[in-house]
């Protein structure tokens, strides 16, 4: 036996120590974490492609635990990366004879305030099932992304995440008022012992976890806001002349500051495959506690609709929308890889007044991809100063064509003005374009995360090496 199979054996031992039965190196299991929901490994998974393997996995239920395999690691110069509901889509999980800490045990709610509505957890509970333990006693945290079926609270921290109804309630960077993380060096920065609404007390070293994507430790609780659940809600479906023309509907909405929960606007093609409908069209939630707040909203935004010349026609679409929103992507796939297509998307933003420019430029010169099928596109977060667009892309399945969408989508955006990733995050798939965006801000966060990190092994190969 060489003297590095000796080394990772004693390694394992000393986990097996650690977390005894909570533990697994069966080569079945392995190959579920050798990837997340990144299209391109499962495109390459299922014709047989390679994928990076991880050495064991390990599922800690305390911080404890995660705080020894962490300095375990360390000892033995062995890399380890996080993992959460796998459910990202950039590539940030796979990490090649790592060990894998799973934090899906670690799912406990410590504490609901509902006079100071805040909620603190363990950072391995799934969204979905927090969203459902606090509906249940009147509360909501306003935060449903498209992996609310998968997604843990700390995967959606550390990826930067948003949700579908973020234009009311904001991004996770909104929601966030407190973590715990335990560091690559095995370190620990704990929770505030008391939680306060906001400090101005020196630069806040635990923000450096939000879209750190496990290159800096790992997230292990977290303090979220809650809100009331709306006692009103309307909904409501608009057709427009064009989708740049719902564009400027949906700045005039976001400077009256309507701020409805859910603002989504569809171009014809994947209007076409939502709804079998080929229109421009915007679908609206608006919530609210008060049914006055609630009516005046709703006046507000059909003046702005009826000035822009849309045309309402009713709730279904909504209602469809709300059915069938988180089986999107496996609705595509069952339709592309029949046909020997397969897909992917981009989400972006941009300010008002290139947004148009992004969404034409986009659709133009990615169409014009030899082996491109299709480009379709939505927008579906909006602020004061702009919005996000989000693309799907249909193409042969192949991986040379996959490049070519992704260089030319890449280019497009930055020349275009809008930024490389809005919600999904870097991963292996946008490494080679983020210093292009960030500049020389890309060098001072690989210092930090040789601080961090001294022995580079908290989920290696990424983004700030």
């Amino acid at each position: 036996m060489s003297e590095g199979s000796i080394l990772k054996e004693d390694f394992l031992k000393r986990v097996k120590i650690i977390v005894g039965s909570r533990f697994t190196d069966d080569p079945r299991v392995l190959k579920v974490y050798s990837r997340d929901f990144w299209p391109l490994l499962t495109l390459r998974e299922s014709r047989g492609g390679e994928l990076a393997m991880p050495l064991a996995v390990a599922w800690p239920k305390t911080v404890e635990e995660v705080t020894s395999l962490i300095k375990l690691c360390n000892e033995f110069k062995i890399p380890f990366t996080p993992y959460g509901g796998g459910s990202g889509v950039t590539g940030a999980a796979p990490c090649r004879d790592c060990l894998v800490i799973d934090v899906k045990a670690m799912n406990k709610i410590i504490e609901l305030n509902e006079e100071d509505m805040y909620v603190t957890v363990e950072s391995g509970i799934m969204i979905k099932k927090l969203e459902e333990y606090l509906n249940s006693r009147g509360y909501t945290i306003g935060h449903i992304p498209q992996s609310f079926p998968e997604a843990v609270v700390g995967g959606l921290i550390a990826t930067l995440s948003t949700g579908e109804y973020s234009t009311k309630y904001g991004g996770i960077e909104d929601l966030l008022l407190d973590i715990e993380v335990v560091t690559a060096d095995g370190g620990l920065i704990p929770l505030r012992e008391k939680i306060v609404p906001r400090t101005s007390t020196g630069p806040n070293i635990k923000k450096l976890m939000l879209g750190s994507e496990g290159l800096l430790g790992i997230i292990t609780k977290a303090t979220l806001k809650i809100f009331q659940i709306p006692r009103y809600t309307s909904k409501s479906t608009f057709v427009f002349n064009s989708f740049e023309e719902a564009l400027a509907a949906a700045r005039e909405v976001a400077l009256l500051g309507l701020q409805p929960a859910v603002l989504r606007i569809y171009d014809k093609d994947e209007a076409a495959l939502r709804f079998n409908e080929d229109k421009d069209l915007a679908i609206f939630i608006i919530e609210e506690w008060s049914k006055a707040l609630l009516d005046a909203k709703e006046s507000e935004l059909r003046m702005v609709m009826k000035k822009r010349g849309a045309l309402e026609v009713g709730e279904e679409y909504v209602d469809s929308w709300l059915k069938k929103r988180f089986d999107i992507i496996s609705d595509v796939v069952k339709l592309v890889a029949p046909l020997g297509l397969w897909f992917d998307t981009v989400e972006t933003a941009a300010t008002w007044s290139v947004l148009p420019k992004v969404y034409r430029e986009f659709k133009r010169e990615v169409k014009m991809i030899k082996g491109v099928n299709s480009v379709l596109a939505h927008a579906s977060h909006f602020y004061s100063t702009g919005g996000c667009i989000y693309f799907t892309i249909v193409f042969e399945a192949n991986e040379e064509v996959y490049w070519r969408v992704w260089e030319k989508a890449m280019d497009t955006l930055i020349k275009n003005g809008a930024t490389i990733s809005h919600h999904h995050g870097i991963g292996l798939l946008r490494k080679k374009w983020l210093e292009t965006e960030l500049g020389e801000s890309l060098k001072y966060l690989k210092k930090i995360k040789q601080l961090f990190d001294p022995n580079s092994i908290s989920n290696p190969g990424k983004f700030m090496e």
